[in-house]
This record gives C-alpha cells, sequence and structure tokens, in this order.
C-alpha cells in the first residue's frame, strides 16, 4: 500500500492512477489472505487451490489435487474468493461499502491492464475511491490484526488532475472511459446509504487558502462601518465537533459490543475534555465563567475509546 502511495503522489507520473489501483488491490488480497490464514491458525492449505485430474478414460476423478503455477508453485485463491472464503466460514463479514470500493479499484485495474488511460473525469474519481480505500485498509488492519498505522503518511495528494488557475482544458472522453466512470457511479451509488467508518468512496474538494505568515495583514475587530467584513458562524465550529453528549453516547452504544454507559465511560471521556482535538466546549456568556456550557465532540473522540472498548 506504501508503494501505491509512493507512485500516486510523485508529482508527475504517468500511469499513477493505474498503477495506484494495481498495487492497491495487491494489498488488499494481502491483508484479506492474512485474515484468512489467521483464522486457520496459519494452515496455509486454506489459501491453496485444489481440483480434479482427468483420468485416462477422460474423466474427473473423485480426488483433489493441489494446483500448481508454472513455476511449480501452489495456486493461491484470488482476491474475490478470498472475500467468499471468509464470509462463507462466517469467519468475517466484509462490510458492503468495502466490497464496492474494492470491485471498483478492480475494474479500473482490469480496464488499465487492457489499455484505459483515464481523463481528468476519471483521475478525480480514482482519487475518491482510492481515499476511501486507505480509510477502509487502516480501519481493518488494526480491528483485525492491532496495526496502528496513524503514525505512517497514509494519504493521497490530490494534485493529478488540478489545473492551473485560469485556464480551461477540453477533456474528450472515450466511451470505454464513460461506460467505466458510469460502473464506479453506479457502485458508489448503491452503498452511498450506509454510515459508519467504511466508505466506497469519498468527496474531495479542494480550495485555496492564504497561509497565515508575517507578510499577512492583520486583522482587528472594529465598529468602523467602512471596514471589510469577516464572519465566522456556529456553524463553521459545529463542522468540526458535530456530536453533542447525546450523540457521542449513541455512537458508542454502536460501536462497541462491550460499552456500558456508566462511570467508567464517563472517567474516559472526562480525561479529554481538556483536549481541543475532541472536545469544545461552547458557554453561553463566554466572559462569564460561571454561565450555562454545552460541550461538542469531534468523531475523532472514537480512537480514544477504540483503546477501551471492543468493536
Amino acid at each position: 500500500m506504501l508503494a501505491a502511495i509512493e507512485i500516486y503522489n510523485k508529482p508527475s507520473f504517468p500511469y499513477r492512477e493505474e498503477s495506484f489501483a494495481i498495487l492497491a488491490l495487491n494489498a488488499w488480497e494481502l491483508l484479506l489472505k492474512a485474515r484468512l490464514l489467521l483464522s486457520s491458525d496459519g494452515d496455509r492449505r486454506v489459501l491453496y487451490i485444489y481440483e480434479p485430474r482427468n483420468t485416462a478414460t477422460g474423466h474427473k476423478t473423485t480426488k483433489l489435487y493441489l494446483r500448481r503455477n508454472r513455476a511449480g508453485n501452489p495456486h493461491t485463491l484470488g482476491l474475490g474468493k478470498v472475500i467468499a472464503n471468509l464470509e462463507s466460514r462466517s469467519i468475517t463479514t466484509i462490510p458492503p461499502a468495502v466490497k464496492a470500493n474494492i470491485e471498483a479499484l478492480v475494474e479500473v485495474r482490469d480496464n488499465a491492464v487492457h489499455f484505459v488511460n483515464p481523463g481528468s473525469d476519471l483521475a478525480k474519481r480514482i482519487l475518491e475511491v482510492g481515499t476511501a480505500s486507505l480509510k477502509n485498509f487502516i480501519e481493518l488492519a488494526r480491528i483485525w490484526f492491532r496495526l496502528d498505522l496513524s503514525s505512517i503518511g497514509l494519504f493521497l495528494m490530490p494534485i493529478g488532475f488540478l489545473s492551473a488557475p485560469g485556464t480551461v482544458e477540453a477533456v474528450s472522453v472515450s466511451q470505454d472511459e464513460k461506460r467505466l466512470l458510469a460502473y464506479i457511479a453506479a457502485l458508489i451509488e448503491t452503498s452511498s446509504t450506509e454510515t459508519g467508518d467504511y466508505h466506497a468512496a469519498v468527496d474531495v474538494s479542494i480550495s485555496f487558502k492564504r497561509a497565515k505568515s508575517e507578510s499577512a495583514t492583520s486583522v482587528i475587530i472594529t465598529n468602523e462601518p467602512s471596514a471589510m467584513a469577516v464572519q465566522i458562524t456556529d456553524e463553521d465550529i459545529r463542522k468540526t465537533y458535530p456530536w453533542d453528549y447525546a450523540e457521542l453516547m449513541v455512537r458508542l452504544q454502536k460501536r462497541y459490543v462491550d460499552f456500558k454507559m456508566n462511570e467508567r465511560c464517563h472517567d474516559i471521556r472526562r480525561s479529554l475534555m481538556d483536549d481541543t482535538r475532541y472536545v469544545k466546549t461552547r458557554q453561553l456568556d463566554p466572559g462569564n465563567p460561571k454561565s450555562g456550557k454545552k460541550d461538542f465532540y469531534n468523531p475523532n473522540i472514537l480512537t480514544e475509546f477504540d483503546k477501551h472498548y471492543t468493536r
């Protein structure tokens, strides 16, 4: 997966989207095979393909034999078969959004190796699918194998489809690309009603903002009517801290199998109250510390509760 990201994030790299899809799917296949292998106590035979042989009379044998590749090594299950085996054995259920996301990547890969070069529309769609794929991959690696990948820069830089400001590009989309875009859109639409930690695709919005610097214009609060107006609304803050206490409790109850709204839960929550990454307290009268107040929570607070409860 790191190789997929490394190639995608190069400033100028032809075949970037196709390469990402190929390598990311390789990572997914290995992760899912590792899950299947873990469930069988490390018995590699669960990954192998067995098939009958032809007898001298042309009939199939009842005994199954290990299929080997041209190098003589065991032939292993493909990605789709691994997912089917995981679910048929009741080992784990792959969330539908994850399967839709993987299916979208598979279609990109299959079309890529048969000569479909993406235009700007498909490039943006692959960015959205790829970003969701990374989020899903990180979450399942954490749940299945307790792998903490948060310290690794697993993100895609959305520079592949950006045009210079003020330029207009005429894009001629082939019929093949149109059909591929329609197929991916249908997969995303099918899973768009899902809520939770997994996604078939995520919306990617890009905006350019002036960064704070020594040369930036100073801003002060004034009653001068001719001054330039700058407005910050409560809605802007609520975008970062969308949950109140009741919503947080609902999310926790749905997320964990062993969660109880008891003193343990409140101790964990109280220990995070001073961390502005997770909690924002709004006072009715900011100048009066004794005025009424209400706490709002950032969804990232769930990562802290994950350390104490079982999903």
